[in-house]
């Protein structure tokens, strides 16, 4: 799943997913991401900033509900660990913007294997 409210960013990350023979669920709002948890996709890629909340509320549902899902965050915010709530909302991974992305399809890889 990406969660991304920038179109152009959410249409390249797409279209990453798709060469790597993935297919992506996409939302632009912690709600649009809210109601795609179910069923759990493997990877979310989430961005923090989003029009309607912080990503964060995304990411402490996931852990909270102990769901099986691994979150890398993308984000141009250098202090991106001030808007996690707490410790236990760490990422799996984190990819400053612009994102890098081989090293986003490296992790993405390992993420679905």
């Amino acid at each position: 799943m990406i969660v991304e409210d920038d179109r152009s960013s959410r249409m390249a990350l797409v279209a990453l997913l798709r060469l790597s023979g993935i297919h992506a669920v996409q939302a632009s709002t912690v709600a649009e991401a809210m109601q795609l948890l179910s069923p759990a996709p493997l990877c979310l890629i989430l961005d923090l900033m989003l029009p309607d909340g912080n990503g964060s509320t995304i990411l402490e549902h996931i852990r909270q509900s102990n769901l099986p899902i691994r979150v890398a965050i993308t984000t141009g915010a250098a202090n991106w660990r001030n808007m996690l709530d707490a410790p236990r909302l760490s990422p799996d991974a984190v990819f400053q913007k612009p994102v890098d992305f081989e090293e986003l399809s490296s992790w993405l890889r390992q993420c679905v294997t």
